[in-house]
């Protein structure tokens, strides 16, 4: 059958060149958008190294000079400490709250908190710039549940004091990018600049390596460094929020609305109060509404759908009326003994065929549209990060799906003229 087929495939060579020119663009522009979904598929499936569910921010605030409310004797550095270590006690010891913490909150410590802050980290005559995030306490990964990538649990970095020899933590690929594949990078130096002196360096011990850190849903995991904030000061004591975990099982909003109920009283406290409380799986969703990743991804999602389903009915309708106008060969088979099954196969193998022959020139020009042009990433460690990698996985979704598409499209017509009596025919 199929050296049947390609005889009639040659015969009627001067209609099947188009379909073969229709094919080969929509296997291209389908290739497209099968790379794109794969790659916000393949990212959003990639753990962002911590674990933000059942995670909130409290944010106090502080009454200012002139105020109804302000108190100058809860205005002594001594006792605005004082107070404010009250408050931390109250919120640990609220229901349901399992651990609570004064995280500074400046400068992108925070995640989905929008900002940044970078630094250039250098071992010897390597040097990158990475984002730098500033931990008070161990409490800062149990919270988080940042993860080692020596054993992927938190409780190894939550247990480092990063005020002790100087300890840093870094991320897989700035330990890959510093260090090369060396397995010994825990107890290296690396060197920083001093923030008021950036012409001076500090060095650091690595104390742990941790997983990859995500900044949104939709993109890989990226650099970041650990190292310890500066101390709990009356003039940085508004950089700070107390970052806490609830228990497993918590309703998210009963735990808000019962938290600002209950604590607006108990946290005005000599000048400080609540602000209010939110919960970090919705400052995830508001982080990237405001980035306009969200709307990126609806929109390009939105047109790769719409243009996959003007692809299918181009196709669709090409078969279509390939086969309508093959009625009376159908009816002439039939009335030579093909079954229907049999001319149901045949129909749908020929526009395979033809839609396979398209394959291997299409995968060809996507290589030099796609993957030889533009930059290749220096640390692949995703497959994403890999264009030799990606390209035949997403040529092998392509052809599997189209395939679909084509075979549905050639065996439909065919089925319908299958029925008709052969003399209509």
């Amino acid at each position: 059958m199929i050296h049947h087929i390609l005889k009639q495939i040659w015969a009627q060579r001067k209609y099947n060149v188009w379909i073969f020119i229709e094919l080969l663009l929509v296997f291209i522009l389908m290739q497209f958008v099968v790379a794109y979904g794969f790659v916000i598929l393949h990212n959003r499936s990639i753990p962002g190294g911590f674990d933000e569910k059942n995670t909130f921010v409290v944010t106090y605030g502080a009454y200012p000079p002139g105020t109804s409310r302000y108190s100058a004797e809860n205005a002594d550095p001594v006792k605005a400490l004082e107070n404010l270590n009250r408050i931390v006690r109250k919120v640990q010891q609220y229901k349901n709250v399992e651990i609570a913490a004064l995280t500074y909150g400046g400068w992108g410590t925070l995640p989905y908190s929008g900002s940044y802050y970078g630094k250039t980290i250098m071992r010897d005559s390597v040097e990158m710039g990475t984002p730098v995030k500033w931990i008070s306490s161990g409490d800062y990964f149990r919270i988080f549940r940042i993860t080692s990538a020596k054993d992927n649990t938190w409780q190894r970095p939550a247990n480092i004091d990063l005020n002790q020899d100087n300890a840093i933590l870094i991320t897989r690929s700035v330990a890959k990018r510093l260090f090369g594949e060396a397995a010994a990078v825990i107890g290296q130096t690396v060197k920083m600049p001093i923030d008021r002196d950036k012409d001076k360096l500090k060095e650091y011990i690595v104390a742990d390596v941790l997983n990859d850190q995500k900044r949104f849903d939709y993109i890989l995991p990226s650099d970041a460094v650990f190292i310890a904030a500066s101390p709990l000061s009356v003039n940085n004591m508004m950089s700070f929020n107390i970052c806490l975990r609830v228990l497993d099982g918590t309703p998210k909003h009963q735990f808000i609305r019962d938290f600002q109920k209950d604590m607006k009283g108990e946290l005005q406290i000599g000048n400080f109060y609540l602000k209010h409380v939110k919960s970090f799986e919705n400052e995830k969703k508001n982080i990237e509404h405001t980035f306009g990743v969200t709307n990126d991804v609806r929109v390009r999602t939105i047109m790769a759908v719409f243009l996959s389903f003007c692809m299918a009915l181009g196709i669709i309708g090409t078969f279509w009326f390939r086969n309508q106008t093959r009625r009376s060969e159908i009816g002439l088979r039939m009335a030579m003994g093909s079954t229907r099954r049999k001319l149901q196969k045949q129909f749908v193998l020929e526009a395979i065929i033809m839609f396979t022959a398209t394959t291997i020139p299409a995968l060809i020009i996507y290589y030099f549209i796609k993957v030889t042009n533009g930059q290749h990433s220096s640390t692949q460690m995703y497959i994403v990060q890999n264009k030799l990698l990606l390209f035949p996985i997403t040529g092998f979704i392509t052809y599997i799906l189209l395939g679909i598409i084509v075979g549905l499209s050639a065996w439909i017509p065919a089925h319908r003229a299958s029925k008709t009596h052969p003399v209509d025919a």
